[in-house]
């Protein structure tokens, strides 16, 4: 194989009629020439997934028939060269399908969120020390469609400086998208730090959360704000003081003449999906459902502050998830309502993309990622 081929990994929605939900893409990195090369039979919705630090092995999760109700199960597959290997299950969950999973930094444990159980969990990959947290609905926000309870929506990490006796320690950040929070956990019990929590504007409705590259700024995409939020981890002044979040400001992620609800005043016109960054962390993006496109700001790496660059128009419907291409000269972006997956030129001075060549079919594109070991 030639240096300038890799692998994009590509998650879809439930109800595919072909039973087909998990694909593996070949790219070009220097033509943006991609096909589909294996497309796993069986397998219904792996909603967002990842991959663990050695390549090996693609971690997810599936809903499972129990009793006659849907129950999420973690789910991993090997890796076998570029393609995927049978399924493996690894845990049966208390909660329905997670629509969101991560590993920890060391790779030992599965969190998820589960969104309408609002449940945050992790579990051991040997699908032991199962642990959960259900989020109390007792802070709605004012969305009265979409924030009638709190609902989980993503997991992630962060780094807690340690004190004179301890070393630093992983805190597990659940988003609860329906009390506009963020709350932070100890991934392996679920313990809550009470003393950790980020507070979004009444109606935000954070979705996802990604860190800078230096691991100073927590950038959060508002789904129901259609907006970027930022947050300065602030470093103790005393070792035994908890760590906090100080915010910086938040950005809207659409033009100021698009109308972002509609007419009945309760509908959203246009939802935030997904949060990436650039390699270097200098460009941050996020897609708009709805407008269909898909957010550029210039990234101020000492201050954590945004500039909005641009909106670039895409071509299909509802843009649930995107990834940059290794080499960043391109973009493969999932109009999930448009039933495709799109390859666009990505022109990093403009911040603009240009497609290129035809949509591929693929059933509700939801989660994109490169494998690059």
């Amino acid at each position: 194989l030639m240096a300038s081929i890799v692998h994009c990994y590509v998650g879809c929605n439930t109800g595919s009629p072909d039973q087909q939900a998990l694909h593996v893409l070949e790219c070009d990195t220097e033509t943006g020439a991609a096909r589909i090369v294996q497309s796993v039979k069986g397998c219904q919705g792996t909603t967002y997934f990842q991959f663990d630090r050695e390549g090996k092995y693609l971690y997810s999760a599936i809903g499972e028939k129990v009793n006659g109700k849907t129950k999420g199960t973690i789910v991993r597959f090997p890796l076998e060269g570029a393609k995927l290997g049978a399924m493996e299950r690894l845990a049966a969950l208390p909660c329905e399908t997670p629509c969101h999973v991560s590993l920890t930094p060391d790779g030992s444990r599965v969190a998820f969120a589960a969104y309408t159980s609002a449940t945050g969990g992790s579990v051991g990959i040997d699908g032991k020390g199962l642990a959960t947290y259900v989020f109390p609905d007792d802070a709605m926000g004012p969305n009265k469609k979409r924030q009638q309870k709190a609902y989980a929506h993503q997991t992630f990490y962060i780094t807690a400086p340690g004190t004179q006796h301890q070393a630093p320690s992983t805190k597990l950040g659940v988003v609860d998208l329906g009390c506009d929070r963020i709350r932070f956990f100890d991934p392996v019990t679920m313990a809550r730090d009470e003393s950790l929590e980020i507070r979004f504007d009444p109606g935000d409705g954070p979705r996802h959360a990604i860190l800078s590259k230096d691991g100073r700024f927590l950038f959060v995409l508002n789904e129901l704000g259609s907006s970027v939020s930022s947050f300065e981890l602030s470093q103790p002044p005393q070792p035994s003081q908890p760590l906090n979040f100080r915010k910086v400001g938040k950005w809207t992620m659409l033009p100021a003449d698009f109308k972002q609800w509609d007419a009945d005043g309760l509908t959203l016109a246009s939802k935030a999906a997904a949060i990436k960054l650039t390699d270097d962390g200098k460009i941050l993006m996020a897609s708009n459902r709805g407008h269909d496109s898909i957010a550029f700001y210039a990234v101020d790496g000492a201050t954590g502050r945004l500039t909005l660059r641009n909106v670039a128009k895409l071509t299909g419907k509802f843009p649930r998830d995107f990834e940059l291409m290794p080499g960043e000269k391109f973009m493969v972006v999932g109009h999930k309502m448009s039933n495709e997956i799109q390859v666009y030129r990505f022109d990093r001075a403009a911040c603009s993309l240009t497609p290129v060549g035809e949509p591929i079919a693929a059933w509700r594109p939801l989660c994109f990622k490169f494998k690059t070991k």
